[in-house]
C-alpha cells in the first residue's frame, strides 16, 4: 500500500492530522473548500457570494433591469448619517460618500474599494417617510442603503449582524431629525441622524455579468 492509498481509506480528521506531519502547513489548502466563480444572476437567492473582497446576500434577481440586487452580509464601517441630524438620505453626506467613484472606477470609500461602477446598475431609492410622506421624493444611487419597507420585504433573507445599522427612510418630515435603523437583533428602532455610531450595511445592484464566488448560504 502506498500513502495515497493510505490517506484515501482514513476520516477526515486523521488524514488531516497524517498530511499535516508528513507535508507540514501546505496541507491546509487540501482541505479549504473549493469555491466557485459564476455569474452574478446565476447564483440562487439567499445564498452569500463574495464580490469586491466583500461577503454579500443575494435578495433578488432583477431581469427587468438585467441586474442582482445584494447587501452586505455585515456592517463595514460606522458613520454618521448626517452631522446636521437631517434625516433625508437625498442630501446626506453618507449617500454623497458611498457615491464616490474614482477616476479608475473603483469606490473611493477604503472598505468598498474593490467595488467598480462599471460592475453596478444604479437604482432608483424610495425615500417616503416611515409614516407615508413623499416630500423627500426619489433618488438614484449606485451604493446605498435598504429602506424599511425592503427591509421587511427581504427580511427572511438578511441575517442579524450583531450591530445596529442605518436605512434610509427618516422617521417623519416633522421629527426630520430621526432615521429608521435596524437594533443589532434585527428588530427596527430610530437615532438621531447625527450618531456617528451608526453601522453602513452597503446594498447595490450588480450586473448580471458580474464574477462572483459562492461562499455558502446566508
Amino acid at each position: 500500500m502506498n500513502r495515497f492509498e493510505q490517506v484515501k481509506g482514513m476520516e477526515m480528521p486523521d488524514a488531516k492530522k497524517y498530511l499535516t506531519e508528513l507535508l507540514g502547513d501546505k496541507a491546509e489548502i487540501l482541505f479549504e473548500e473549493l469555491r466557485v466563480t459564476v455569474k452574478a444572476a446565476e447564483v440562487e437567492v439567499g445564498a452569500v457570494i463574495k464580490y469586491g473582497g466583500i461577503e454579500w446576500v443575494v435578495l433578488e434577481c432583477r431581469r427587468w433591469s438585467d441586474s442582482v440586487l445584494v447587501v452586505a452580509k455585515d456592517c463595514l464601517f460606522e458613520a454618521e448619517f448626517d452631522g446636521d441630524n437631517k434625516n433625508n438620505w437625498a442630501d446626506s453626506p453618507l449617500r454623497d460618500f458611498l457615491n464616490d467613484f474614482a477616476d479608475d472606477e473603483s469606490c473611493t470609500v477604503n472598505q468598498l474599494r474593490g467595488i467598480k461602477r462599471s460592475d453596478l446598475v444604479m437604482f432608483e431609492r424610495d425615500l417616503t417617510t416611515d409614516d407615508g410622506m413623499t416630500d423627500y421624493g426619489k433618488c438614484k444611487d449606485y451604493i446605498s442603503l435598504y429602506t424599511c419597507d425592503e427591509y421587511r420585504r427581504f427580511r427572511k433573507l438578511i441575517p442579524n449582524c450583531g450591530k445596529w445599522h442605518w436605512t434610509i427612510t427618516g422617521d417623519s418630515i416633522v421629527y426630520s431629525y430621526n432615521v429608521r435603523s435596524v437594533i443589532s437583533d434585527g428588530s427596527l428602532g430610530s437615532d438621531y441622524a447625527c450618531y456617528g455610531s451608526g453601522g453602513v450595511r452597503p446594498l447595490c445592484n450588480l450586473k448580471s455579468d458580474t464574477l462572483v464566488e459562492v461562499i455558502g448560504r446566508g
